[in-house]
């Protein structure tokens, strides 16, 4: 077996998306934890054991809740609260950020943790970016849902999210690749679970292996065109 016990990651959702999360489990044949953080800010959060959300690292940050109409709010006592994460680092003195908009969008819980833990929880890790949600008859959606579903799928390999602006409303297709003949049927029966967990119909096509873009350092699967 493997000499590797435990793998931390950042930069991507991936560690808090179940089926990636799987995935990344199965390749190591080791426990998978969720890491946040920003080169600005420094590491914000960490995952536990109990896999369904990232504490986040209160003995080093103040950290606030800004809404949709642009108010901050202080993290509840208890119960939840949800929006853009803000944060104000308390230990580095040289360069100290202030209420700084992490563009991470999140839904915080005070409720007590199995694993001990006293700091608040990001239900889920970070739900998306900011700027990355999208919009299918009025539910909006994040790329991490999607890859959550897109992961449960062997077949399909690299995916993209394209959305177009069409009269005012936001069309959807996931672009799939996918790495055997029975592609269409994987891709069907995706497109079958997008709207049973989503409740939004989105189309989903099959495209040749390939042709859609990759990145050497973060992933952008959404692509406004």
């Amino acid at each position: 077996g493997s000499d590797i016990r435990i793998t931390l990651h950042a930069g991507e959702p991936g560690a808090s998306v179940p089926a990636t999360r799987d995935l990344i489990e199965q390749s190591f044949g080791a426990r998978c934890f969720d890491h946040t953080g920003m080169t600005e800010l420094g590491p914000t959060g960490v995952s536990c054991d109990a896999r369904d959300g990232v504490h986040l690292i209160e003995s080093e940050f103040i950290f606030e809740i800004r809404d949709d109409a642009g108010t901050v709010h202080p993290l509840p006592e208890t119960g939840t609260i949800g929006g853009e994460l803000v944060a104000t680092n308390l230990g580095r003195w040289g360069s100290p950020l202030i209420r700084y908009r992490t563009g991470d969008r999140v839904v915080v819980t005070r409720a007590p943790c199995r694993c001990g833990s006293p700091f608040a929880k990001m239900l889920g890790g970070i739900r998306g970016r900011v700027d990355d949600m999208f919009t299918v008859r009025g539910v909006n959606l994040y790329p991490s849902q999607v890859e959550d579903l897109v992961r449960r799928h062997p077949v399909i390999g690299e995916f993209c999210i394209e959305v177009r602006s069409v009269r005012g409303m936001e069309e959807v297709t996931i672009l799939c690749e996918c790495q055997r003949d029975d592609g269409e049927a994987a891709v069907s029966e995706l497109a079958n679970d997008l709207r049973l967990a989503l409740g939004a119909r989105i189309e989903c096509r099959q495209v040749a292996a390939g042709s859609l873009p990759r990145s050497d350092l973060k992933s952008r699967r959404l692509r406004r065109v």
